[in-house]
């Protein structure tokens, strides 16, 4: 049987749009930024941090930073950062320790919202939401570790269609996805899905946009993520921002993740 997973903010799967996003194109690896520390036992990663921000619009309340990893080892990471954000003045400096280490899976805190998950291997990223974006330089301190076993990697998830495209008929102009997820294995409880839209210039290759599915946001509240064996979901997606104004293209990245307890 087919179940339907829809974001709360879509009433109707999207419609044909006038402006269609160039098809997927492979990603060249990114020139490593900066190593975390690690332990002897684990191989260091390279990441990059990309701010998006559209300055001057009030209608953007929340800004995003995309943080891309390159994981070398065969098995997932937990890791953390502590960003330093500045104040709206400009002066006053705080810093807020974010990541899947440690960090307490609250609904009721802010970072909730953030969904952050292991560093699985190979390239992926993730998307953080705050008031602010920030920049490579406003890492205090990155460190990774070898996963608990509490947290294992969900093999046989995967996207079997996937579109993205602008949505004109929206108030204001954003991009809009629209993605099959399937699985071939039986999903353990308590599983999550990791799913991220990147959106990138045609020329330059430019990170301009990204977006993260937020399955907190749905009617019924619940994170997880069930779906039977051969079974098929669809999941809708729509940007915050205004659609881009320059040709751009995109790429997906999934993985699932089994956690031990809600």
């Amino acid at each position: 049987m087919r179940r339907i997973l829809t974001w709360a903010l879509l009433a109707t799967v999207v419609s044909a749009c006038s402006v269609e996003a160039p098809a997927y194109r492979p990603t060249p690896t990114p020139v490593p930024t900066a190593n975390a520390t690690v332990r002897p036992d684990v191989l260091g990663l390279t990441y990059q941090v990309v701010p998006l921000e559209v300055s001057g619009d009030a209608k953007v309340p929340v800004r995003k930073t995309a943080v891309f990893f390159s994981n070398p080892n065969t098995f997932p990471l937990d890791w953390f950062m502590t960003v330093r954000f500045k104040g709206a003045d400009g002066i006053a400096m705080t810093d807020e320790r974010i990541g899947n280490a440690d960090v307490p899976p609250d609904r009721a805190d802010p970072k909730f919202q953030n969904w952050y998950f292991p560093i699985p291997p190979g390239d992926s990223w993730t998307v953080v939401r705050s008031d602010t974006s920030f920049a490579k330089s406003d890492v205090q301190e990155f460190k990774i570790a070898r996963s608990t076993t509490a947290i294992a990697e969900v093999r046989g998830v995967e996207v079997t269609r996937q579109s993205c495209s602008n949505d004109a008929a929206a108030p204001v102009a954003v991009i809009a996805c629209s993605l099959d997820v399937a699985t071939t294995t039986a999903i353990p409880a308590f599983s999550k899905v990791h799913l991220v839209i990147i959106v990138r210039s045609v020329a330059p290759r430019e990170v301009i946009g990204a977006l993260q599915w937020r399955p907190e946001l749905l009617a019924s509240g619940k994170p997880w993520f069930d779906l039977a064996i051969g079974g098929s979901a669809r999941i809708l997606m729509r940007d915050g921002y205004p659609t881009p104004t320059v040709p751009w293209e995109y790429e997906v990245f999934l993985h699932a993740y089994q956690f031990p307890t809600q």
